[in-house]
């Protein structure tokens, strides 16, 4: 994760008043600096819609001022707030497709972290609230020209950079074989699900949800697939047949599940250029 300072510096030492001893003292006394006002962060986008599949999940449709920038599929945006006479900023990977003309929107998975400083008071914002936005940025991006079979490995939230991948592949044409594993604990969070099984239908990617707490009455129905992510990787992809030297791997999700899960996809004979993991969870939110 990118940490940037936001706030303005001093005034060059030159153009800062000089404390002066007693006259005559001569005292080389070091220039002091003044206090300086802290420079406000303006919003520059509004948020125009929100979705909440739970009460710790939602999805967030936010629009620039000046239009959504040109941007890699697999990058992020930071979305800033004004928190306590705090200005607090969080990355958050878009999950909206990066196509030659411009949406007007970058649509965002978020989860509300509990005790936390930054999303319990995004949770507040509401359809017409003003928030700010960074530029894209990030590295975790597709290859250009890369026509192995990606598989795309992700838990919670981390889904939404895949969105975004898996639609620039889907319009490359003709697209590789694209392999979508998602866990979540709750078949609530399976966000996007109905959009991958769209795509699954028409034989365009083949979309591998599981529930990691299947005996929770909030899963009664569930009938796919069930267990964490990283605990079953092994197995879909032996039921896929993925060749391990045909195969690129994109995780993004937990670190436990990103360690666990390229542990896993080593074993099966992925090289280690082969898989490619985003690290911006190292951070914790309530920092």
């Amino acid at each position: 994760m990118e940490t940037r300072v936001l706030e303005a510096g001093g005034q060059p030492a030159s153009s800062r008043p000089r404390p002066r001893g007693p006259i005559g003292l001569g005292l080389g006394v070091a220039a002091v600096p003044l206090p300086q006002p802290r420079r406000a962060i303006a919003p520059n986008a509004t948020l125009v819609a929100r979705d909440d599949l739970t009460p710790s999940i939602a999805r967030y449709r936010i629009r620039p001022d000046a239009g959504v920038p040109p941007f890699e599929p697999g990058q992020y945006f930071a979305l800033g707030l004004e928190v306590d006479g705090k200005f607090l900023q969080r990355p958050y990977s878009t999950a909206s497709a990066a196509r030659a003309v411009s949406t007007a929107e970058l649509e965002f998975l978020v989860r509300r972290v509990a005790g936390g400083t930054f999303t319990p008071s995004l949770w507040k914002v509401a359809p017409g609230d003003r928030i700010w936005i960074g530029p894209p940025r990030g590295l975790f991006t597709l290859r250009p020209g890369d026509r192995r079979t990606h598989l795309f490995v992700s838990t919670g939230t981390g889904l939404a950079p895949f969105i975004s991948m898996a639609d620039a592949l889907l319009l490359s044409g003709p697209e590789p074989r694209m392999v979508v594993v998602h866990g979540a604990s709750y078949a609530s969070e399976l966000a996007y699900r109905e959009r991958l099984e769209g795509w699954a239908a028409a034989g365009r990617v083949d979309y591998v949800p599981t529930i990691s707490r299947p005996a929770d009455p909030a899963n009664a129905g569930w009938q796919g697939r069930t267990g964490r992510t990283e605990a079953i990787l092994a197995a879909v992809c032996r039921e896929r047949g993925l060749d391990p030297l045909d195969t690129v791997a994109y995780l993004c999700g937990n670190p436990e599940m990103i360690e666990s899960a390229s542990l896993a996809l080593a074993g099966l004979g992925l090289p280690e250029a082969a898989i490619v993991r985003e690290h911006y969870w190292t951070a914790p939110e309530p920092l």
